[in-house]
């Protein structure tokens, strides 16, 4: 055989090998890898979802609450949009899921994706949309997911006390019961705020204190009739916090029983307990004389 005729049959097995690999599809187009899982455009529109067995609704005032009543941390809300926003598809699955976590999320009130989350541990989980089903993941990230879709009260609910700021708080009042000489009135003026029995005020401490208030964080919230039959019923409160914000919802009395190694809030509205940590509350158990610019230990 001649060099000529090998060198053909070497340019007609190439040409072969082409025009075969001309009919195999190599766009990623209709695969679902990297495909977001939730097909939700405008995360700024969504109003509710329902996630196993819970209503959570965007309320008109901004708040999130579960089941009409518990208001919700911004921070799980937050987490579940992070949740949405990140998930992608890794590969279809031919398995479907037998069990899971129900999600319902709605537009203007009205359902618009419905899908299932199981999740195997923190590096696989699974979604399941109109009866078929993905391996999915948050990339870069080991995120449990289907753990993100199971809200609880304890652990959604936000345990922030004094939920205000120096934009918003329209009063907030602290009443000793064996000292009320040191109460504290704390109300929106004109143009600032006033602190009742201060002339000179230190408007730096004013600002302090009231942006430090939403630090103030309870644990356990509970209906605790035991404390209340042998504490609440008997005793008076060292001291009673009323706080009046521009949100009615956040208005709240509180009041303080300090025992020796906890400190307890008791919240008659709801009839709710809470443990809340020595160091911060004391923070806030301040006299009158915190917010006067002539306090004579201001100069030392």
């Amino acid at each position: 055989m001649t060099n000529r005729i090998k060198v053909l049959i070497g340019v007609n097995l190439l040409l072969i090998v082409a025009i075969g690999f001309s009919f195999v599809d190599f766009s990623t187009a209709n695969k679902p890898e990297n495909v977001a899982f939730f097909k939700v455009e405008n995360l700024g529109d969504i109003t509710q979802f329902d996630i196993d067995g819970h209503s959570i609704q965007k309320l008109e005032d901004g708040r999130w609450v579960m089941d009409e009543i518990v208001d919700l941390s911004p921070q799980k809300v937050g987490m579940l949009f992070q949740a949405i926003q990140q998930t992608k598809i890794i590969e279809t699955k031919e398995k479907g899921l037998d069990k899971g976590k129900e999600v319902v999320i709605y537009i203007s009130n009205i359902p618009v994706f419905n899908a299932k989350i199981q999740s195997e541990s923190d590096a696989v989980s699974f979604g399941e949309i109109d009866g078929k089903t993905y391996a999915i993941e948050v990339p870069g990230q080991f995120v449990n997911l289907e753990k993100i879709f199971s809200p609880t009260e304890a652990e959604w609910r936000d345990k922030t006390i004094f939920r205000t700021s120096w934009k918003t708080l329209k009063s907030f009042d602290i009443q000793y019961d064996r000292n009320p000489e040191n109460n504290v009135l704390i109300t929106f003026g004109k143009q600032f705020y006033d602190v009742r029995g201060v002339d000179n005020l230190d408007s730096a401490a004013v600002y302090q204190f009231i942006t430090a208030l939403p630090n103030i964080k309870g644990n356990h919230f509970e209906v605790r009739e035991s404390f209340i039959a042998d504490t609440v019923s008997k005793y008076r409160p060292f001291s009673r916090v009323v706080l009046e914000e521009l949100v009615k919802a956040y208005n709240v009395e509180v009041g303080i029983y300090p025992f020796e190694n906890k400190v307890f809030a008791y919240f008659p509205k709801t009839k709710e307990v809470a443990e809340i940590d020595s160091k911060q509350i004391q923070d806030v158990l301040v006299s009158w004389h915190f917010f006067d610019a002539n306090d004579p230990r201001k100069r030392k």
